[in-house]
């Protein structure tokens, strides 16, 4: 698809040089997404679940080859919504994933307490997504991208100087919805936790419980 894509822009498209530079530069930071899963077990012998780095996986390829690459961002303006959406809940798998490595490692659940653990998805799913508004800002005013969407004219990543930007308020509705997506996102996920929460920890002492009778 990536070939493809390149050398239609290349060959057959009317693109500039730039936006294939860029949809290229795309391609290949998905090829290094779908290495960072084995690179964290060789090098770091951290084991990413399967379901976790499937939804990286997807979410990638949603955002950097058919978003930015085949530029569904400007074909589609609500496809870079649906990704924000879906990130919130993808910030919250991950903060669940780090709690297991970092205070559970040896052990299936994890130690924490409820209202804690829901604030801290919440928290870091906001945080993920401000740290990406962050990349965003720097990476359109370095490279002249839109990829925050401050353009009335286009929602697609590359602009032309025909393109008029927003103004005012309206200049900040893109990242503003997107974070506030992040924490709808996340809420759901840590609503989710807290009401399991318990049962999660009952089965586990339950787990315990029987393993200890069986080695005595």
């Amino acid at each position: 698809m990536a070939i493809g894509n390149i050398a239609y822009l290349v060959f057959l498209g009317t693109k500039s040089w730039e936006e294939i530079a860029f949809r290229g530069l795309q391609y290949v930071a998905m090829l290094i997404v779908l290495q960072l899963p084995r690179i964290l077990k060789v090098r770091f012998h951290v084991e990413v679940p399967w379901l976790l780095s499937g939804t990286i996986v997807i979410f990638c390829f949603s955002s950097l080859v058919l978003g930015d690459g085949l530029d569904l961002y400007g074909r589609l303006p609500w496809w870079d919504k649906l990704l924000h959406a879906e990130s919130g809940f993808l910030s919250s798998m991950i903060a669940f994933w780090l709690i297991h490595i970092i205070m559970a490692e040896h052990d299936k659940y994890i130690y924490m307490n409820k209202y804690f653990l829901s604030l801290f998805l919440v928290i870091f799913s906001i945080g993920l997504g401000a740290c990406w508004e962050i990349i965003e800002f720097s990476y359109d005013h370095l490279m002249g991208t839109n990829t925050q969407q401050f353009m009335l004219t286009t929602t697609g990543s590359i602009i032309t100087p025909e393109d008029i930007p927003l103004c005012g308020h309206d200049a900040l509705k893109d990242s503003m919805i997107d974070l506030i997506l992040d924490f709808i996102g996340g809420l759901i996920v840590a609503l989710y936790g807290f009401w399991k929460h318990d049962k999660i920890m009952e089965r586990y002492y339950n787990d315990k419980k029987l393993f200890n009778n069986e080695t005595i």
